[in-house]
């Protein structure tokens, strides 16, 4: 069942990056349950195939294979998405980011090589911010040309908290800079931007931890469990729906009660 308040998705056009798995995967789904028009962007063809085949979508689907941390690759994307929808997005869902690496997550700031942190902070930062950058730079003009839109960034909780992983935190958090500036600077063209901060979400991340580690995981969260990816994706919908149609520039934590602030 759809809420009264989604209706205005009907029609609508969105676009998800990272939309293979975890909480973009979910998001897709979400949006086209509740009638909008999907366009889905990853790197992996047959990952792409197969969410397509899942999500039994139909006409209402496209499917772009793009890697978002190079802008000419967004920016063809962007350019099939206009084709398709003939000259048409509402919203963009900015979710792609790099996979959780164990030496980035859990090695001190200080214990990284010196000569190799650009390299390592890049390697993040190309996927997460820059990917962040560029759907919503080639974004920009169509949801201007139309005078409507929503931006939708997905953070994390480190990025208003701190973590241990820094290159992931320093990342995240320039991503909440990137959209309030996109809120600030293009509210006159009604477009809203806002962002999700996930905190401990059974996306396959933590799938490698032992047990005894995913339960204390678990316990983190005041709801004491883990968030499943349905989760984060309706707090999205919210944010991409009529019904946070005067709100831009914030941030909402999908945690379980850990970050409260």
């Amino acid at each position: 069942m759809t809420h009264p308040g989604l209706g205005g998705l009907a029609g609508q056009v969105a676009l998800v990056s990272g939309a293979t798995r975890g909480i973009g995967r979910a998001t897709a789904a979400l949006l086209a349950r509740h009638g909008a028009q999907v366009a889905v962007v990853a790197r992996n063809p047959v990952e792409l195939d197969a969410l397509a085949t899942a999500l039994a979508a139909g006409d209402r689907l496209l499917t772009l294979r793009a890697d978002v941390a190079d802008y000419r690759q967004v920016d063809d994307a962007v350019g099939q998405l206009l084709r398709w929808s003939d000259g048409r997005l509402d919203i963009l869902v900015n979710n792609a980011g790099y996979p959780v690496e164990e030496p980035l997550w859990s090695t001190p700031f200080h214990e990284l090589p010196g000569r190799e942190l650009d390299a390592l902070f890049d390697r993040v930062a190309r996927v997460d911010l820059a990917g962040a950058r560029h759907l919503t730079h080639a974004a920009l003009p169509a949801m201007m040309a139309r005078q409507t839109g929503s931006i939708v960034f997905v953070s994390s909780t480190p990025a208003l908290a701190g973590h241990q992983a820094t290159p992931y935190t320093e990342a995240k958090a320039a991503i909440l800079g990137l959209m309030r500036d996109t809120a600030v600077n293009y509210a006159r063209y009604q477009i809203r931007a806002n962002a999700v901060a996930p905190g401990n979400i059974r996306t396959g991340w933590a799938d490698s931890f032992a047990a005894a580690q995913q339960a204390a995981l678990a316990r983190e969260a005041r709801l004491g469990r883990w968030g499943e990816a349905e989760e984060v994706a309706q707090a999205i919908l919210f944010f991409a729906s009529p019904m946070s149609s005067f709100i831009t520039g914030q941030t909402l934590v999908v945690d379980g009660g850990r970050v409260i602030h």
